[in-house]
């Protein structure tokens, strides 16, 4: 799976950066986490998929709608690439394991929580739950990766990594609907500033002044504080799971 995955994205990724261009914003901030992070994206277009597989480094499984899936034959080869197709009405418990089952191997679920592309305009719509009920029970770091516009042909777009949402105070707690909505609305505030943030670099050309001394720098600044957060965070979740 994750072969194949590498394959199609060293393969397709020339293509993918001649035809949709794009810069990135903040790509230091993304981290791979001991256990499991989860990027939750605004959704445009189509080609916000392959923003999201290029845009950042690694291996990520992709959540789907079943619809997605076709036909048998094309099922089987998104599923070969990673691929978990989600029934949205009824959440079948097979594909909720499996999604549980990538964060605890420390893998990568890339989601669309807006639940369908946005044709209206770049507002971002009201998220769905899905996301904060696997960040919580998979007790998972959480990364706003968000697009800047619709993707247009040889056109550039820009893509914006986040700062990872905090969510240490609800890792424990009993998933009611109070607590889900708590995490859900914290997802949609951390995207719409960093897509705010992403307007305010595009509109100053930021994209132009960034270099690799400054990146390594940020980078190894932001290194300290990740891995400061995440002792602090496995440390709150233990406790919290003790007193349970």
């Amino acid at each position: 799976m994750k072969r194949w995955f590498m394959f199609w994205k060293i393969f397709l990724y020339p293509m993918a950066k001649l035809l949709f261009p794009f810069k990135i914003m903040n790509k230091e901030k993304y981290k791979k986490y001991a256990r499991g992070q989860i990027t939750i994206s605004n959704h445009l277009s189509w080609m916000d998929v392959p923003y999201v597989y290029y845009g950042t480094k690694g291996f990520k499984r992709l959540l789907s709608k079943t619809e997605n899936g076709g036909g048998e034959f094309r099922r089987a080869a998104f599923r070969s690439i990673g691929i978990i197709f989600v029934n949205r009405e009824r959440p079948e418990l097979s594909s909720m394991r499996e999604c549980l089952n990538a964060l605890k191997d420390g893998q990568t679920l890339a989601i669309f929580p807006e639940g369908t592309r946005n044709k209206v305009n770049r507002d971002l719509q009201p998220l769905h739950s899905g996301a904060a009920m696997f960040a919580l029970k998979g007790n998972a770091a959480v990364v706003p990766l968000v697009i800047h516009h619709k993707a247009r042909l040889f056109k550039r777009n820009y893509i914006a990594v986040g700062d990872p949402v905090k969510l240490d105070d609800l890792f424990g707690k009993r998933l009611d609907e109070n607590v889900l909505n708590e995490a859900t609305e914290r997802f949609s505030a951390a995207m719409q500033k960093t897509l705010d943030e992403l307007d305010k670099w595009v509109e100053n050309k930021g994209y132009k002044r960034s270099g690799k001394r400054a990146d390594k720098k940020a980078a190894a600044e932001l290194d300290k504080l990740y891995k400061f957060a995440e002792k602090a965070a496995k440390k709150e979740y233990a406790e919290s799971s003790s007193r349970r």
